[in-house]
């Protein structure tokens, strides 16, 4: 076999652009575009550093949340490690921390108050409600609530009425403190 010359390869690659170009004029269509090339890798892969900054941007704000929790609601646990780094003694009475010295304001005092005083006592008082008055003939929600100086929603309310219209006389009805 005899190896062609340069002149007949820039031949040959002549017919075939001519070629090509006959068959789009024959298409009638505009030239192809290039394909696009496909991204390779996983979405992830392709956006890792972005993921990254996202991840990055909320631990450092979880944690912003988490001290400030911790200085706005002090507790026995942190309090205490904080006056062993402070190196106060520690007493029977609980010992508070001013705003001032949470806030890095200008006084560092320590106060300390009574354990009483920190843990303040809960006192809880219930008034059992007794019916106080009697539905007679006549009567309606509204001119009860007009009577005592109440709502009818609240009348409604302390009795459990689902329909206001269905009174019956005689029924007894707990009123409502004025408002």
């Amino acid at each position: 076999m005899q190896a062609r010359s340069t002149g007949e390869s820039e031949l040959l690659q002549g017919q075939q652009r001519r070629r090509r170009e006959a068959r789009d004029s024959e298409r009638g269509s505009a030239p192809r575009r290039a394909r696009r090339r496909r991204q390779s890798g996983s979405w992830l892969q392709r956006n890792a550093l972005s993921v990254m900054a996202v991840l990055v941007l909320v631990s450092l704000l979880s944690l912003g949340f988490g001290l400030l929790q911790m200085l706005s609601r002090p507790d026995s646990a942190s309090l205490t490690l904080a006056q062993s780094e402070l190196g106060t003694p520690t007493t029977a009475n609980a010992a508070v921390l001013s705003a001032a010295a949470v806030g890095g304001g200008g006084d560092q005092s320590l106060v300390t108050a009574p354990a009483q005083a920190a843990q303040r006592a809960i006192q809880s008082s219930a008034k059992v409600l007794e019916p106080d008055y009697t539905v007679v003939a006549g009567d309606t929600l509204v001119k009860i609530a007009q009577k005592f100086n109440t709502s009818v929603e609240r009348i409604q309310a302390f009795n459990n009425l689902a329909d206001p219209r269905a009174l019956r006389i005689g029924a007894k009805l707990v009123i409502p403190p004025p408002l």
